[in-house]
């Protein structure tokens, strides 16, 4: 039995269906970064893992970062290498739906973070990207309760550093003409502040700011356990090569 097998075996062990999405996530971004293209996970997952949330029917969405994504290229990974069911841009794998999108249109690249899982690298989309949307979400065109808490969710783990959240790019970010949510993010925050007090959660220290490149705190893991960060490191380095490579064959 050949490691993508053993890798596939492996995950279909795994019982939550979140955790399954992001250890998939390493195993497929593993097999294209040998290929010369860099994935990044977007859309839902990428909010759940920020968030600490768990889907019970998690899609895994993936968007090259760098390279490009070719329907040959596809096929012989998805189709021929990881048997896959499905075709070009949308699969199902190990009980995980899988789309793939032609590109990200990324304005804070250098803020995304990549987590170790059992199975390779996940390089996730910004922190920031994603509470923004999620803000303007909130509060236009009108209110949405459900965007709202989700918006909180983001902010309480920043504050609480489950993650290092960018404050001020994310202040940037907000006050931008297509978003437009600066006062929304400051109220927001303050109440992300008063609920994280309430939980007796450790908020970060009045005007810190991670600096870029530095190493993160854990990401949790929705629903359990956390992601060892790995920003600072090349994947392909160390011990790890044996592994990735033994993964090909």
């Amino acid at each position: 039995m050949g490691k993508i097998e053993e890798a596939l075996q492996t995950l279909m062990a795994v019982e939550d269906p979140t955790e399954r999405a992001l250890d998939l996530a390493g195993l497929i971004s593993t097999l294209f970064k040998l290929q010369g293209i860099v994935l990044i996970v977007t859309g839902e997952l990428a909010f759940n893992s920020y968030a600490n949330f768990a889907s019970a029917q998690p899609e895994l969405e993936l968007a090259p970062f760098a390279g490009k994504l070719t329907p040959r290229i596809l096929q012989e990974i998805m189709s021929g290498q990881l048997q896959a069911v499905g075709a070009i841009d949308r699969w199902n794998l190990v009980g995980i739906p899988i789309r793939f999108r032609t590109e990200a249109t990324l304005t804070l690249r250098e803020l995304c973070r990549n987590f170790n899982t059992d199975h390779g690298v996940v390089k996730l989309w910004p922190a920031e990207e994603i509470t923004a949307e999620r803000i303007v979400a909130a509060v236009y065109p009108s209110p949405d309760p459900v965007a709202h808490e989700e918006a909180i969710a983001l902010l309480m783990n920043g504050l609480s550093d489950a993650f290092h959240m960018d404050w001020v790019a994310l202040r940037k970010h907000c006050h931008l003409p297509e978003y437009r949510v600066g006062e929304e993010l400051a109220q927001m925050r303050t109440e992300a502040k008063l609920k994280a007090d309430e939980l007796g959660l450790m908020l970060d220290p009045v005007g810190y700011v991670p600096k870029a490149g530095l190493e993160t705190s854990a990401l949790p893991k929705p629903g359990s356990g956390a992601l060892i960060d790995t920003s600072n490191r090349n994947p392909l380095d160390s011990s790890m090569a044996d592994d990735i490579l033994g993964l090909s064959q």
